[in-house]
Order: C-alpha cells, then sequence, then structure tokens
C-alpha cells in the first residue's frame, strides 16, 4: 500500500520519493515465485537427474506449502539489508499484521537450528560415503568444501544468522508496533509484544494510532516501560507527501 499512501507508483525496485526519502513495494507473489525458482537451479546442481523431475514438482507444490511466503519475504529482506545496508542511514520495513509478522521474526531462529542439524546430517552422510578411516580430518575438510549440497547448507545458515543477527541487535534495530484505539486491538498488540519479547526481540517503541483523547491510560497501562507516541486522530487520512511531512513532525515533536 506504499504507492498509495505517498500517492506515487513506486513498484519492486528502488524509487526515489522525494529528498532523502527511497521507497521499495515488494511484490510477494513474484518474490515467492522467484525464490522457488532459486531453488530449482540450485536443485540441478546437487540433485541425480534421476529424481530431477520430480523434484522440480515438489517445488512448484511449495508455492502452495504453509510458511513458503514467509520464507520468500525473509529472502527479500536479507537482499534489501545486504544491498543497502551502506547506502541509506536507516532502512524501514512496514510488515504486515501481528500473526503474520510473528511467523516472520521467529523463522530464523527456528530454520538456523534445523539447519544446523542438515549439515550435521550431511556431513555425517559423508563421512560413511567417503571414509572408512574417520579420523582423518585434513581429507574431510577437503571433502566437506567439494560438496556441492554442503555448501549450499552452510551458505543458506550463513544468511539466516545474519539475519538473526540484525533482528536482535537492538543497536542496530528497533521494532515498534502500531495499536489501534478499542479494547481487543490493544489486547492482540500486548500478545504480540509479549510474543515477540519471548523470541528475543524487544518491542521499544508503541504508537497509539487515531487517538481520541480517552484511552491513554489504558495503553500506558498495557505497555508498561514502552516509549509511547500518540498519533492524533486525523479529520482526513494522511496520504501524499505533504500530509504524511506534518505527520512526521508531530512524531518527532514526541521523541524529541
Amino acid at each position: 500500500s506504499l504507492s498509495l499512501a505517498l500517492k506515487k507508483n513506486i513498484g519492486g525496485n528502488v524509487k526515489k520519493v522525494c529528498d532523502n526519502l527511497y521507497a521499495i513495494e515488494v511484490d510477494v507473489e513474484k518474490e515467492m515465485k522467484n525464490y522457488l525458482k532459486r531453488i530449482e537451479k540450485e536443485a540441478e546442481k546437487i540433485v541425480s537427474p534421476v529424481i530431477l523431475e520430480e523434484i522440480k514438482e515438489e517445488i512448484k507444490l511449495a508455492y502452495y506449502s504453509p510458511g513458503a511466503f514467509e520464507l520468500a519475504i525473509l529472502d527479500v529482506i536479507h537482499r534489501i539489508i545486504s544491498e543497502s545496508e551502506k547506502s541509506y542511514d536507516r532502512i524501514v520495513f512496514d510488515t504486515a499484521p501481528s500473526g503474520y509478522t510473528l511467523r516472520l521474526v521467529s523463522l530464523p531462529s527456528l530454520l538456523n537450528r534445523w539447519l544446523h542439524r542438515l549439515i550435521d546430517l550431511r556431513k555425517e552422510a559423508l563421512k560413511l560415503q567417503f571414509y572408512s578411516d574417520l579420523e582423518d580430518k585434513r581429507k574431510l575438510e577437503e571433502v566437506y568444501s567439494q560438496d556441492t549440497v554442503l555448501s549450499v547448507l552452510v551458505k543458506r545458515k550463513e544468511q539466516i544468522e545474519t539475519l538473526r543477527s540484525v533482528l536482535l541487535n537492538r543497536e542496530k534495530t528497533l521494532f515498534g508496533i502500531v495499536v489501534s484505539p478499542a479494547v481487543l486491538p490493544i489486547q492482540i498488540a500486548k500478545k504480540t509484544v509479549d510474543e515477540l519479547e519471548a523470541s528475543g526481540i524487544e518491542v521499544e517503541l508503541v504508537v497509539f494510532n487515531r487517538f481520541r483523547g480517552g484511552e491513554v491510560e489504558k495503553v500506558r497501562k498495557a505497555f508498561s516501560g514502552k516509549r509511547i507516541i500518540l498519533v492524533r486522530e486525523k479529520e482526513r487520512e494522511p496520504i501524499g507527501i505533504g500530509r504524511l511531512r506534518l505527520l512526521g513532525e508531530e512524531l518527532l515533536s514526541q521523541l524529541a
């Protein structure tokens, strides 16, 4: 919805919106298809031609698998951080609603453990395949370094570890949530914060949107110890650069 909010056609490539602001609008379905194409190319390098077509069919089915979209989005986030970290002062990700975001940010930790186990299993398989003398570490390391499957798994694990370290680094990353002025959204947001922090991600900022004046104490009580910003309800939605600048000034005045 960035194109609608900014009143500009953003698209899937980085576009300059105004001075000091660039944006990209990720096409999730397109990224998902590209992600699966990359997996297929990797499979062509490491899978026996005898079962390759069957593997390709399984990859096509993965498009509909639970968690597949989250994996593709993690790939996008990793790519944007890797390519853009040195080019911009801040990188802002506007994520989807609570449940989706929780699944997204919990994935790197789960994937890290899963990949660690796959790497161990592959190394054990290589030991049994190539050597009866399992103590020859030099030869084993040479086999490991030449194994395509292992190199793919290790590379993927390094990417996930990089992403996880960014998510958990409080000096680099600030997590904020936006809450609407009603009992149920406040309760859902509180649960979201608790679950994020249980996974090691501290939420530092709570933006209370469409504030009308009567719910402040509920919010302060629900999010005790958090930095709270109040965004007053507007007569018109803050769409377009001009109105968004005014909203930005309102936010900055409370952060000063």
